[in-house]
């Protein structure tokens, strides 16, 4: 005899198919109703029941019947009037005209009870998960649920998200018996970072692998670093007057010259132009909408304002920034912060190792290989965007210290090594932008309107030696760690 063949039995002829049905689905025979929670009648009722179970759409308000009744006799009357609730038709209702207004209205519903778990500034849940953030997101779910019946909050009055979110960072740091003693929190990030490592060619896994130990430690936040982007949020403060071209005025130009040397030539700097890392650092300010633009002048936005009173958030952001804003960008840009925080490197090795980890991961809009141009754009501009934030440095002597802990140095980059080739397209290509003319250069440029600009701002690194390195200060290994940190632990899907 089944375990729930008592409550199958007491329930009427016509419901005792979709009744049996229901107990298979939600419980079988080894849990009891009283187990069940909110958040799983939610999910069969506004998902499972009219996506997966196959039915038309005129059953579904039987099928909730027969739950309803099934929950009524196992003395669970809050989930049965939740199946016989005018939410549940109103879904139903949306998945009748389609699918996608149906699953729409029921996410919808969902977030209205307010069991939903939410992102916190310790964690953005993913959209694609593990099983591990899983098993987590569906056991906070259930906390959440029961917090709500406790009344610790009520959805949709004030202040309610903000106990929700605080309720959500206690669980997620605190150790639970769920994980064997550990933090949410912690198996959450160690899944996260698995997974990121495990992305891509074995290659690209074993070169992360080497800095993930790295990732795990205490990185201090340097005081008001990065300088420059400090600097100019602090310099544009309650607003200056833009060009008419909608450039930073020329004082300003000549102040950074002045303050961080950027002047690639002897000469005199009038305007922002001449500083092709100003340039950089403006746009910068307003992709990540730090600064506003109204009637001609150029203001701290709230969130420049956040930013600049928060050092913390603030040095993410510009660790963040650093590695580039596209998909590929970023995924080529962790290679290289990972090659150098390993081993101080020539720049013409870490763009031909990162295009060898990273372009098998990447198609062009046309299907098409991604070109090695793209992913020596990417390099140069991380590269130069890393030297205006003093995060890089360049040492034509080379450099001879020990590697980082027990990395082997052909574990840098292995099989690598055959990429560069004397007579290669990449060698003849190297020679002709080093020869100084930056029109010829036909790659991606993320900056649009300031092409030639940024083609210019990247010829100084572009070097003639073949001994000379790239390297990190000791801000840019903050840096570094702090990027990959973030790319690992954080969703980028």
């Amino acid at each position: 005899m089944g375990r729930h063949d008592m409550l199958l039995a007491r329930m009427p002829e016509d419901l005792v198919d979709d009744a049996r049905n229901v107990v298979d689905l939600l419980v079988g025979d080894l849990r009891d109703f009283s187990e069940v929670g909110q958040i799983e009648i939610q999910r069969f009722l506004w998902i499972l029941l009219p996506v997966t179970w196959g039915l038309p759409s005129h059953e579904w308000p039987r099928v909730a019947e027969a739950a309803a009744q099934l929950l009524e006799l196992a003395s669970r009357p809050t989930l049965a009037g939740l199946a016989r609730s005018e939410e549940t038709e109103q879904v139903f209702g949306a998945y009748a005209r389609s699918r996608e207004e149906g699953i729409e209205a029921a996410n919808a519903a969902i977030e209205r009870t307010g069991t939903n778990p939410p992102d916190t500034d310790l964690l953005t849940w993913r959209r694609s998960v593990s099983s591990a953030e899983a098993s987590a997101y569906d056991e906070l779910q259930r906390v959440l649920e029961t917090a709500v019946v406790a009344g610790e909050y009520e959805p949709g009055h004030p202040g309610w998200r903000r106990r929700q979110q605080a309720l959500t960072e206690r669980w997620l740091t605190t150790p639970s018996r769920y994980f064997d003693g550990e933090r949410p929190l912690d198996v959450i990030h160690k899944d996260r970072r698995q997974t990121w490592i495990d992305a891509g060619p074995q290659i690209r896994g074993r070169v992360l692998g080497l800095v993930e130990p790295l990732i795990h430690r205490p990185v201090t936040v340097p005081s008001a670093e990065p300088e420059p982007l400090v600097w100019l949020l602090a310099r544009i403060g309650d607003g200056v007057r833009l060009t008419q071209r909608g450039y930073l005025p020329p004082e300003i130009a000549r102040e950074a010259d002045e303050l961080f040397g950027w002047k690639p030539t002897p000469g005199r700097v009038s305007r922002e132009l001449d500083l092709p890392q100003l340039r950089d650092l403006h746009l910068l300010l307003r992709h990540h909408k730090l600064v506003a633009k109204r009637q001609g002048m150029l203001r701290l936005s709230a969130r420049g304002r956040a930013a600049l009173e928060e050092p913390v958030k603030l040095w993410e952001l510009a660790a963040r920034a650093w590695l580039g804003d596209s998909p590929y960008d970023q995924a080529v840009n962790e290679v290289a912060a990972a090659m150098l925080l390993t081993k101080p490197t020539y720049w013409v090795q870490v763009a031909a190792a990162a295009h060898e980890m990273v372009s098998p991961m990447f198609r062009t809009p046309e299907g098409e290989p991604v070109h090695w141009r793209l992913t020596q754009a990417a390099i140069w501009i991380w590269l130069r965007r890393g030297s205006m934030f003093g995060f890089v440095t360049y040492d034509p002597e080379g450099w001879e210290g020990d590697l980082e802990e027990d990395a082997a140095e052909d574990e840098i980059c292995p099989d690598c090594g055959g990429t560069i080739q004397s007579g290669s397209d990449l060698d003849d290509a190297d020679d002709a932008d080093e020869s100084g003319d930056p029109d010829d250069f036909d790659g991606p440029d993320p900056a649009g309107d300031a092409a030639a600009e940024i083609a210019a701002g990247r010829l100084p690194l572009v070097v003639a030696a073949d001994k000379g390195v790239h390297l990190l200060s000791e801000t840019g290994r903050s840096a570094a760690v702090t990027a990959l940190r973030l790319r690992a632990n954080d969703p980028h899907d």
